[in-house]
């Protein structure tokens, strides 16, 4: 009779998994997939409403399933795909929980709520001079994300053990970009001949998401980012390991043959070093240059990256560039105050465009100007100084040596990225908005590794 009972309680749950299996039987499995499907989604929705942190490391390796299941060859214009969907997702989710929590809240610091104004400013204003409406929506949702991201990680991180796992899940996520790089080579024939064919078309190193260029972005902000828990932690086998995640990402730069990226990375590191005064941190970080230099001197691509950096006034990018830059600039006289809208400079450009192509201006201040205004230019430089400030000011109060170079180095890594953004188009897209906001959100989070402890590993 307990057996029975126990049935009885669940009968209807049984009878609904007979009707999906007939289903299923009639038609080819379809509806079992989507109710598993619906199925799981809800649970995704429950943990990661109790376990908000969960959605970063969702959100930024979701990334990967686009470039090894592509739903479409087109790299050029937005694109509905799994990190989008998944993005909409969780802002309901956050959203619900912040209403709900909305009286915990007290005191949000200013550099969050400077996003405000500025995504505000830009949207509105974009939809109404924009010729490309939904260009504006589709360039702004990437800046939103950023806003979402560096948000969520400020008020989800709330642990040593949280913190110490998403830096390693950024490392680990520099590495996975690089073994991307290493499939794609393969992809061409081989590692070696995919080399060779990047002796002859840069722009063969295509992830789906992004190509040679951009890629350099994520390396130019995460290997200084690196090199700083390299220094941090005291564990041999995580130093191992560390040290290993930054000599593939050095070598995946080179690959990109960007030549903003690696004249970036050096500004970085020749930064970083004025902080190795300490015989500590200095020989750790010569360590890792000296692997890098061999890097550079027995890779073939080396000479390509040369000559091209040394042939840079001659070359067609750099007048292309320039061109655009008058066209920019232009556009931006004609509407000083608001600009013509996220996505749209191509309309105001002396050359045609194809339709699908949405054209940076390949400089972050100049491109601000154009598209948003000196209005959004103002409110999108307050935001990003507010964070800039916040955590050069923790940096300077720091006095344990070990959490100090930690925060040099993480710091660094943000500025090299702006560095970057002076000739590279990197903010305005989804995945690189989510690593930098990320990485900006951790240096302001870094107070939770306690004054008192001199070493995050010392077992």
């Amino acid at each position: 009779m307990t057996i029975l009972s126990e049935i009885n309680k669940i009968k209807f749950l049984i009878l609904f998994q007979i009707l999906i299996l007939i289903l299923s039987a009639k038609y080819n499995f379809i509806p079992f997939y989507l109710t598993a499907g619906f199925l799981f989604l809800c649970w995704l929705i429950y943990y990661t409403f109790n376990n908000p942190a969960s959605i970063i490391y969702i959100l930024i390796f979701s990334a990967f399933i686009d470039s090894l299941f592509p739903l479409s060859d087109d790299i050029y214009g937005p694109s509905i795909l799994v990190l989008e969907i998944l993005l909409v997702i969780f802002v309901g989710v956050i959203t619900i929980r912040f209403f709900s929590d909305i009286h915990k809240l007290k005191n949000i610091p200013n550099y969050i709520l400077n996003w405000i104004p500025y995504l505000a400013w830009s949207l509105i204003i974009g939809l109404i001079v924009a010729v490309d409406k939904y260009r504006v929506i589709s360039f702004w949702k990437n800046y939103f994300a950023g806003f979402f991201i560096f948000s969520l990680t400020y008020y989800s991180i709330k642990n040593k053990d949280q913190l110490k796992s998403l830096i390693v899940a950024i490392i680990l996520w520099g590495v996975t970009l690089s073994l991307l790089e290493f499939k794609v080579l393969i992809e061409l024939g081989g590692f070696s001949k995919g080399l060779v064919g990047l002796f002859i078309e840069k722009n063969l190193l295509n992830v789906g998401w992004g190509q040679s260029n951009y890629l350099a972005a994520f390396f130019v902000l995460i290997i200084p980012y690196s090199i700083g828990y390299l220094l941090y932690v005291n564990k041999k086998s995580t130093k191992f390991y560390i040290s290993f995640a930054i000599l593939i990402m050095f070598f995946a730069l080179i690959l990109t043959l960007s030549r903003g990226g690696i004249l970036a990375l050096i500004i970085s590191l020749s930064i970083l070093s004025l902080r190795f005064m300490n015989a500590k941190f200095l020989l750790t970080f010569l360590g890792i240059l000296l692997a890098a230099a061999l890097i550079l001197a027995f890779n073939p691509l080396t000479y390509v990256l040369i000559e091209r950096i040394s042939a840079l006034e001659a070359s067609g990018s750099f007048y292309s560039r320039i061109n655009f830059y008058i066209d920019v600039w232009n556009a931006f006289l004609k509407n000083p105050l608001t600009g013509v809208g996220f996505g749209n400079l191509s309309y105001y450009a002396i050359f045609i465009f194809p339709k699908e192509v949405s054209p940076s201006a390949h400089n972050i201040l100049l491109g601000a100007l154009g598209e948003i205004g000196i209005i959004g230019t103002i409110f999108y430089f307050s935001l990003i100084f507010s964070v800039l400030i916040a955590i050069y000011k923790r940096y300077k109060a720091e006095t344990n040596d070990y959490l100090k170079i930690l925060r040099w180095c993480f710091f660094i890594s943000i500025i090299g990225a702006l560095i970057h953004t002076l000739v590279e188009p990197t903010l305005d897209s989804m995945h690189f908005s989510l690593i930098f906001w990320i990485i900006a959100a951790i240096n302001l989070k870094l107070d939770l590794f306690t004054q008192n402890e001199t070493q995050v590993e010392k077992s």
